[in-house]
């Protein structure tokens, strides 16, 4: 694992240095088919990380819980593909550089990379312990 150097000043403030890496260690969930994840750091009620969706290595159906993710494209696109709560159609959307999406907690989605280079994003969460829970291909 690529550990983040954290420099905490006196007022609790932190500085998080080498902390965007997926490297799918059990900290940030792990992996979910082809998305990558990696913790940056965790405080103050709320977990932020990094993904990496390569192309053509799209995710498996998966879940947070009741955990909200934030996820912010850094780079690349990504189509997030979510089940309603209420077994509506699917919804499908894709976010570029600089959109945020959000997926609020519980909800069964997964990701593809429609694009022709990675998809980067930080990922934030409203614990400071991230729950995946990966279902089996193909839905819930």
């Amino acid at each position: 694992m690529t550990q983040a150097a954290i420099t905490e000043f006196g007022s609790g403030s932190l500085l998080v240095s080498n902390g965007l890496v997926a490297d799918d260690h059990d900290d940030a969930g792990g992996a979910s088919g082809g998305l990558s994840r990696g913790t940056a750091v965790s405080a103050g009620g709320v977990w932020m990380g990094v993904s990496e969706l390569s192309v053509d290595a799209p995710s498996i159906h998966h879940h947070h819980e009741d955990q909200t993710t934030l996820v912010c494209i850094i780079s690349g696109e990504m189509t997030f593909l979510v089940q309603p709560p209420d077994g509506g159609p699917e919804e499908v959307f894709t976010a570029r550089p600089g959109e945020i999406a959000v997926i609020p907690g519980g909800l069964v989605h997964r990701e593809e990379n429609p694009g022709d280079v990675p998809c980067v994003c930080v990922v934030v969460r409203n614990s400071e312990t991230p729950t995946v829970v990966n279902l089996e291909p193909g839905g819930a």
